[in-house]
């Protein structure tokens, strides 16, 4: 029977997978559609999950070791994702793919790694207005459902 840490594991390789799934045909004027209130392109979007993977990661193992992820917060986040759309305008569909591939063993491996009592940790989450929240949860609401997040507003913006 699989831990709980290889289930969120499988979960977060399933978002990768569905997201990668989802853009690997689309048209270069596809890849390259504004998705509204996102304010970036397919492309843009794609590659920010893949290269958040490891961030998500490193936050995950720093609230399963200290029970806290000192300067991450909404401002933290909003100056990563504003430094990443403007350094990756036009990102390579084939490279972005493979960036996730790649980047998404990090946070898979990560999370494998952890035990239950890791995963049930309560810390005091800024991304949640400080609640104290389970790296379970924290593991789920990011690595885990950023690609769905954003596959939403892809899947809207073509329609």
């Amino acid at each position: 029977m699989a831990t709980r840490a290889e289930q969120l594991a499988t979960r977060i390789e399933q978002g990768a997978e569905n997201l990668i799934a989802a853009v690997q045909h689309l048209t270069d004027a596809q890849w390259q559609t504004p998705c509204g209130g996102e304010m970036r392109s397919v492309g843009v979007l794609v590659h920010h999950v893949g290269t958040m993977y490891p961030i998500e990661a490193d936050v995950a193992r720093m609230l399963a070791e200290n029970g806290a992820a000192p300067g991450v917060d909404w401002s933290a986040v909003d100056s990563i994702n504003a430094d990443h759309a403007t350094s990756n305008v036009t990102p390579d569909k084939t490279q972005t793919i493979a960036l996730i591939r790649e980047n998404v063993r990090k946070a898979v491996d990560t999370v494998r790694g952890m035990t239950d009592e890791q995963l049930d940790r309560l810390a005091p989450n800024a991304l949640a207005w400080n609640a104290p929240m389970t790296v379970q949860n924290f593991v789920e609401n990011h690595p885990i459902a950023h690609p769905y997040i954003h596959l939403e507003s892809i899947t809207t913006a073509l329609g």
